[in-house]
């Protein structure tokens, strides 16, 4: 008998799931990620399937993450069963995402929370609540600049390490639960590349953490950079297969990236990648954080210590 599509549940569960099927915390938590059906009907069928052997701290937030990741990545294929087992074997990485980056138990602390201050109010991987991709990812805002920093080698050890390993995490997470289509719909970044520094920046510890989005619930659908230099284009020239696969684009400057990209980036940007829109970044912080009360604390009270001991630097290219 052909394969069914429609039906394919039957294979994994006794009875479809209706509103019925779910507390209302998760009815909650569907609405607020939009669900369809099969959403539901894979999210069922993981919460009640035998000799899966997940991690007993998956929530159920955590399983939604994975879901919509993994639409995201394309995994069902028109074959809702593929989509399914892809998004249980990613579930089975979990243990994985624990040792290497804390994904469950990395708390906040102070001097992450300094880091990640700095980098905002830096222009550094920032989200701007309100301001999405055309078809509604959130998206990620960064201006490459080191100016403030001294040259790579006489950094301290680890200093670029622990904001990819112990930082990104953190915030991806945050990510996650401040904003729910990051993880269904997935997320756009938008990078200006004009005051980058290679003698300062540490790529091989990128490349030592490019799996990071593998591990945990974290996916950038397309990544567009703007004003690389020659060493930047040679790179995606010679990476170009691996470029396409995971959506990176350069643009040669902004106008031409809105141009190639109308139908996804907004006319609205904010300043420090090329945009006249300026942005409260503590408003910005302070929605990271609204459904982590104790991070949002912490955030204010390191913020408020930052300014008073003039460690903000406030550059221009983040107000005009």
């Amino acid at each position: 008998m052909p394969y069914n599509q429609d039906s394919w549940w039957k294979e994994f569960l006794a009875d479809d799931v209706t509103k019925d099927t779910f507390t209302s915390e998760q009815n909650d938590l569907f609405e607020a990620y939009q669900l369809s059906v099969d959403h539901k009907r894979i999210f069922h069928s993981i919460k009640t399937g035998k000799n899966i052997f997940l991690s007993d701290k998956l929530s159920d937030e955590e399983i939604i993450w994975n879901i919509g990741v993994m639409g995201v990545n394309n995994a069902h294929r028109g074959d809702m069963r593929f989509y399914r087992r892809s998004v249980l074997e990613r579930l089975q990485r979990y243990d994985e995402s624990e040792e290497r980056y804390k994904w469950y138990s990395g708390q906040w602390t102070k001097k992450a929370m300094r880091v990640l201050v700095e980098q905002w109010t830096l222009g550094l991987m920032v989200v701007v609540p309100g301001i999405e991709s055309l078809d509604g990812s959130p998206m990620i805002f960064t201006k490459e600049w080191y100016e403030h920093m001294p040259l790579r080698e006489e950094l301290p050890d680890g200093f670029w390490e622990y904001r990819a390993t112990v930082v990104y995490p953190l915030m991806a997470r945050s990510i996650n639960r401040a904003y729910p289509m990051a993880t269904m719909k997935g997320l756009v970044s938008l990078a200006e590349m004009t005051d980058f520094d290679w003698d300062k920046y540490d790529m091989d510890q990128k490349m030592r953490n490019s799996d990071l989005q593998g591990v945990v619930p974290n996916k950038l659908r397309r990544m567009i950079s703007i004003n690389p230099d020659e060493r930047m284009k040679k790179q995606l020239e010679d990476y170009k297969v691996i470029a396409k696969k995971y959506g990176f684009v350069m643009y040669d400057n902004l106008d031409e990236a809105l141009k190639a990209e109308v139908k996804l980036l907004p006319a609205d940007l904010p300043t420090w990648v090329g945009g006249s829109l300026q942005v409260d970044i503590k408003k910005c912080l302070q929605h990271l954080f609204h459904r982590e009360p104790e991070a949002l604390l912490l955030m204010e009270e390191v913020y408020k210590e930052m300014e008073r001991n003039d460690e903000i630097l406030h550059p221009e290219f983040m107000t005009k």
